[in-house]
């Protein structure tokens, strides 16, 4: 049995929930495979984070919220 058969065959046991983390982890090992994972997964979720690093900024400045 080759790798590829032995990893499949371990797939199909696996519970129908946990094949989204399964298939996260895939995506990850080929866009690090091209030289993409760096880059793409730093900034990954960031949009998120800087709307509410905005959302922050006008607050301190109309004065609704201090910093301490």
């Amino acid at each position: 049995m080759t790798t590829r058969e032995h990893i499949i065959e371990k797939i199909w046991s696996m519970p129908e929930g946990e094949l989204e983390e399964v298939a996260d982890f895939v995506e990850f090992l080929l866009m690090r495979a091209k030289g993409q994972g760096q880059t793409e997964l730093a900034e990954d979720g960031m949009g998120e984070y800087l709307g509410q690093l905005s959302d922050y900024e006008e607050m301190l400045a109309a004065g609704t919220i201090r910093w301490k």
